[in-house]
Order: C-alpha cells, then sequence, then structure tokens
C-alpha cells in the first residue's frame, strides 16, 4: 500500500511541476518527492513487521522482500533529506526557468530507483534502470552551462555503451533461456541457469558484472564520477551518491549472486575490485581541491569498501560451516556500510550545497572562515566527516570495523589483504576530510563576513542525515534487523554492544568514557573563551589577512610529490578513458549529423553539441525513407511521359528498394 502511495506521490510530483511559476513548480514537486520518499520509509516499516509481499503495481508484478527493503530504506532516508533541502536550493538555478523539467525528471529518478529494486521481471527492471539513467541524464545538464553539458553527454554515452548495451544483451540471453518476457521473474531465470550451459552463466556474470560495476563507478569504470557530481544540482549529486550507486549493489546481489547463482571466483573478483577501488577513489579525492570532485571520488572509494564486504560475502558463503559465518557477517557488513554511506556522503553534498547556495562557489582554495557564520551547517559537515573517516561512535566506524574483521577471519590472504588496505586508507580518508572541513569553516576570511546561515528547510535537510551519523553510531541495534535479513549473519548484538563472536563493541560505553575523558580535560585545562587577537603577519604590512591561510592545494602537497608516479599512471588511464569517450562522441555526432535538416545542405558541419542543438531533428525513420520519398515525388512528376517498359522498370526498382529497407530494418 505504501508503496503505491509513493508512486503515485512520484506522479503527482511530476504532474504538478508543470505550472509555469519556476518557483512554485520546484517547491511544489520537491514537496511531493519528499511525501513520497516518506511513504517509501512507511512500506519499509510494513514490510518488516509484516514479512516480504508480492503483488502488481499498474500491471507490473512486484517482489519487496527483505533484499529490497534494505534499499528502500536507502532510497527514502536520502530521498526525505535531499527533498526538503531543494525546496529552497533550487532557487539557484532559477535562470534556467525550466522547473517542469526538474520537477518531471528528479521526481521520475526517484520512482525509478523505487522500481528497480521492487520489480519482479527482468524486463521491467532493465526499462526501470534505463528511465533512472535518462531522469538522471537530465538532472545532470539542469544549469545549461557548457562544460555540465558536454559532462551530462559524456554520462549518457558512456551508460549507453558499458550499461545499457550489457543489460540488453543480459535480457536477451535471459529471454532466450525461458522463452517468454512474461516469464521473466529472477525466479524463472533462475530455475532455468540451474540446467544451463556453464558459458551462458559465464556470460551473464560478465555482463552483468559491467553494467553495475560502471553505475557504481568501480574501477576501471570511475571516470565518468568526478565531472556528473561536479556538474549536477548538488542536491541531484547527494542523490545519485547516496542512492543510485546502491541500486547498482542491489543488482550486484540481486541478479548476479542470487539469480544467476553463487560463483566463489566471482567473489574474489568483486573483492579484489572493491580493495582497488577503494584505493584508486580515496587517493584521487585527497588532491582534489573542488568540494563536489572530492566527495565524487570518495563516493567511489566508499563503495569499494562496500563491494569489498560483499566480495567476501560472496567468496566464503558457498564454502559452508564457520567460513560460511565469516561470509555472511561480510555480507552484513557490506549492506550497512551501504546505509551508512548513503547517509553521510549524502549529508556531505548537501553541506557542500549549503556553502554554495551562501558563496556561490565549491571550490575549497576560495573558501574559508564560514564556521562562525554558518555553525549548524558547520556542525552537520563535522559529523559526516567524522563518519565517512570511521572515526567512533559515528555510524561509519561500525560497518568499517566489521568489515575489517570479516576479512581479518577469512584466512584468505586476498581478503586479509583488502581488509589491511581497507583499514589504512581510512587515515587517508581522515586527511582528506581534515581539508575538506578546515578550508571551508576553519580560519577567518573578510569577504565572508555577511553570510547567513541557509534557510531551515536546508538545514532540516542536513540534519535528518547528521543526526542519523550518530544515532545509528551510537545504537546500530535500530537498524540492524532490517539490514541483516537478507544474510542472517550470526552477530552478537543489543542495545549496548555489536560484534562477533569474541570481538565486541560497546558505543553506549565508549561514548560514556569520551564523555568522561572530555569533561576531565576541560576541567584540568579550563580553556577561555571570548579573547581575540589577530594573526601574526610575520612582519609583512602587503598581504591580505584573507591569505593568511593554508588553502586547500597546499594541505598535502609533500605527500602528493612522494606518490606522483602513482597520479601520473592514473592521469595517464584517465587520459586514455577520455580519449575513448571523445571519439565514441564524435562518432555519435556524425550519426547524429545524419538525423538532421542538415543533410539538405551538405557543406554544413557537425563539430560540436553545440551545432547540433542548433538544427531541427528529424525523426529516424524520416530519414531513412527520405530517398524513397524523393524517388517516388521524381516518379510523380515524370509519370505522364513515360513509357509502359520504363514505369515497370521503375516500379521494380522501388518496390525492391522497399523490400531491403524492411529486411535492413
Amino acid at each position: 500500500m505504501f508503496l503505491e502511495y509513493a508512486i503515485m506521490a512520484f506522479i503527482i510530483g511530476g504532474v504538478i511541476g508543470l505550472v509555469r511559476d519556476y518557483r512554485v513548480s520546484v517547491k511544489a514537486s520537491s514537496f511531493m518527492a519528499f511525501l513520497g520518499s516518506l511513504a517509501l520509509l512507511g512500506e519499509v516499516y510494513h514490510v518488516y513487521t509484516n514479512g516480504p509481499e508480492k503483488f502488481s503495481l499498474f500491471g507490473i508484478p512486484m517482489n519487496v522482500s527483505g533484499l529490497s527493503n534494505v534499499f528502500l530504506l536507502i532510497i527514502g532516508i536520502v530521498g526525505v533529506a535531499a527533498s526538503l533541502f531543494a525546496i529552497n536550493y533550487m532557487e539557484l538555478f532559477e535562470k534556467t526557468g525550466k522547473g517542469w523539467v526538474y520537477a518531471i525528471a528528479y521526481n521520475t529518478f526517484l520512482a525509478s530507483m523505487t522500481l528497480v529494486v521492487t520489480v519482479d521481471s527482468m524486463e521491467y527492471f532493465v526499462m526501470s534502470w534505463e528511465l533512472m539513467t535518462l531522469s538522471s541524464f537530465i538532472l545532470v545538464f539542469f544549469s545549461e552551462k557548457a562544460r555540465d553539458v558536454n559532462a551530462s553527454v559524456k554520462y549518457y554515452i558512456t551508460m549507453h555503451f558499458l550499461d545499457t548495451i550489457p543489460l540488453f544483451l543480459a535480457l536477451g540471453t535471459a529471454y532466450s533461456l525461458v522463452g517468454s518476457f512474461e516469464k521473466l521473474t529472477f525466479e524463472n531465470i533462475h530455475y532455468h541457469l540451474l540446467t544451463a550451459p556453464e558459458s551462458t552463466k559465464f556470460v551473464l556474470y560478465a555482463l552483468l558484472l559491467v553494467a553495475f560495476m560502471t553505475k557504481a563507478g568501480i574501477v576501471p569504470f570511475q571516470f565518468w564520477v568526478a565531472e556528473t557530481y561536479r556538474a549536477a544540482p548538488t542536491s541531484v549529486s547527494a542523490v545519485m551518491a547516496g542512492a543510485m550507486e546502491k541500486v547498482a549493489l542491489y543488482g550486484l546481489i540481486a541478479l548476479v549472486w542470487k539469480t544467476v547463482g553463487p560463483n566463489t571466483t566471482l567473489g574474489f573478483i568483486v573483492a579484489l575490485l572493491g580493495a582497488i577501488t577503494l584505493t584508486v577513489g580515496t587517493l584521487y579525492a585527497l588532491r582534489e581541491t573542488n568540494a563536489k570532485r572530492l566527495l565524487a571520488y570518495h563516493s567511489v572509494g566508499q563503495m569499494g569498501y562496500i563491494w569489498l564486504g560483499i566480495g567476501i560475502g560472496m567468496a566464503l558463503i558457498p564454502k559452508g560451516g564457520a567460513l560460511a559465518a565469516i561470509g555472511a557477517l561480510g555480507a552484513f557488513a557490506g549492506l550497512f556500510h551501504a546505509l551508512n554511506h548513503a547517509i553521510f556522503k549524502s549529508s556531505l553534498f548537501l553541506s557542500a550545497g549549503a556553502v554554495e547556495y551562501r558563496t556561490g562557489t565549491v571550490e575549497l582554495n576560495e573558501l574559508g572562515g564560514l564556521g562562525r557564520r554558518m555553525k549548524f551547517t558547520a556542525l552537520a559537515a563535522l559529523f559526516a566527516s567524522l563518519a565517512i573517516s570511521g572515526v567512533p561512535p559515528f555510524n561509519g566506524f561500525i560497518s568499517k570495523w566489521l568489515i575489517y574483521v570479516a576479512g581479518y577471519q577469512s584466512g584468505n590472504f586476498i581478503l586479509a589483504f583488502g581488509a589491511v588496505l581497507a583499514a589504512f586508507i581510512s587515515a587517508a580518508t581522515l586527511a582528506s576530510f581534515i581539508k575538506f572541513y578546515g578550508a571551508q569553516f576553519g580560519g577567518e576570511m573578510k569577504r565572508y563576513e555577511n553570510v547567513e546561515e541557509v534557510p531551515a528547510g536546508m538545514l532540516l535537510g542536513q540534519w535528518i542525515l547528521a543526526g542519523l551519523t550518530l544515532i545509528i553510531g551510537v545504537f546500530p541495534k535500530i537498524v540492524v534487523p532490517i539490514l541483516n535479513e537478507p544474510f542472517n549473519a550470526p552477530l552478537t548484538e543489543n542495545i549496548y554492544r555489536i560484534g562477533f563472536g569474541s570481538v565486541l563493541f560497546s558505543p553506549v560505553i565508549f561514548v560514556i568514557l569520551l564523555g568522561a575523558l572530555a569533561a576531565a580535560l576541560y576541567l584540568t585545562f579550563k580553556p577561555e573563551f571570548g579573547k581575540e587577537t589577530k594573526p601574526w603577519d610575520c612582519g609583512s604590512t602587503e598581504i591580505d589577512e584573507d591569505e593568511y591561510r593554508t588553502n586547500a592545494e597546499g594541505y598535502y602537497n609533500w605527500y602528493e610529490e612522494k606518490i606522483g608516479s602513482f597520479y601520473r599512471l592514473g592521469d595517464w588511464f584517465y587520459t586514455v578513458g577520455a580519449g575513448v569517450i571523445h571519439y565514441i562522441t564524435r562518432a555519435y555526432l556524425w550519426m547524429a549529423s545524419y538525423f538532421t535538416k542538415i543533410v539538405d545542405t551538405p557543406y554544413t558541419k557537425v563539430e560540436t553539441l553545440d551545432d547540433l542543438r542548433e538544427r531541427e531533428i528529424m525523426n529516424i525513420d524520416e530519414e531513412a525513407l527520405k530517398p524513397l520519398l524523393r524517388l517516388l515525388r521524381i516518379v510523380k512528376n515524370v509519370l505522364p511521359g513515360m513509357r509502359l517498359g520504363t514505369f515497370v522498370v521503375l516500379t521494380l526498382v522501388v518496390i525492391g528498394a522497399v523490400i531491403g529497407i524492411l529486411i535492413a530494418l
């Protein structure tokens, strides 16, 4: 019932956005998206208390299982916070005047993600997936700036070549097994795969893995993430990083692992990809000076943690016995970190959006001193920064710690090494967010002395998420039963502690001890407040006081020099990837030029996207049949003077052309 309400709210949100007034359109549609996301949380509670349910929604077969419930929880939480935030934030784009575009695309984006994780048919899964990709593409270029439009086109082309094509090939493979679109349920596909050749399973593993790696930003398919998240409105970036990436994780578990079937070797591959991704993503984030690009690279890195945990589960559960229990722990920890990442990463994007709303920039080198002016935003950013860095008692610590435990106890070198690498990279994450937080909120800058805090709705969106980082970190019990339903890991947990076997952690006791230590330090040193003094200028009288600071670019110069070879190698790979995408884009432009009216003026060239946008697009079927129509027009003009033999010959030519076109199509 709640799922129906959610979809209806998203539909109404899209329709209500058609009003002409931009602000009314954006605010009303964002509010409906908020209500729809809230209904998703109602569905989560309903399924958790009453069990899985199967039903038909507008003729689409639905199956809301325990696994679906986890991802509905993620989409619901992120959707609630981001939609509240967007009510005011989207005012930044009022000059575009296209509130109706945002209203339809944003609500479609949320609805399509909801369908992806709940439909019970491969056919509708692929259709919903494509709708998700299309709506997110529209949202990415919403600002209509040239750089953002190019980023969105490259994102869409990348998704089509590395996401859509593999998914459609997988759909065709599944159809060849089942023989009917009406029977393409995941259960049916799994049943037919039990007796299918191993080569068929291998093909499905490969196609689906490439598709879900691309959407999740797993190395080496992470090249689209940074520019795409930078280009999109920040509230949309929060949903893409917080929810869309997790939909790819759902595909990995529901289709690759559950439907095609368990595969130990594939589990090791997924874990290894996760270990590589968490390293590459985090180290690239460390050198970024644009807040949204920094957060985008950290999304890549944190997805690596998640894939490492899921990979441990995929590799060990089929082995049975004690290893299966450790594998279940790893899979649970991966799901737990997926939820935690959705919360703290969306919170960080919203904090960056709040800064952008008041200052007009997300460039860290140009920011500073906002901690005193935007205290609530600064505190929310601090909570989320500590959470993503894995600092207790925030939520990121527990899920990361459980991934380490599963890797250490696996008894496998690859999985244990991945866990050690993950623990080390957490230190690099903390270093990165010292820069992220300090560059924006530390120090003083005169240019921002009149900046004010953002409106209440934007603060509420941030604090729904920032508050959850602490609440879940201290009381993980409130989400553990929902998260553990798909894998049933043998956790030792109650309201006071959580762990595996004898390896336990009590966040409640930790908070008590930390509070006692903080009070003791305060009473011992008795810090004084209220005293102010000017910073020492080292004898200079010509340097502006705003420059008395270390900017974001200067935080880790020495470190970047030490591992410069890593960055140079990565930049080379990025250049190659960017070159491939460039030529794919050029090929697209070349093909698209033949489906525009400029074919009537052969000397007109299409060299850029702007050239194409200036032309009137024709339908493909019109363009394909245009030569035939011209031929018929000629025949009509000369028909009165033709002899019978000539007429017969031309008729045969026309019939042959029609047959040829039909065969080609």
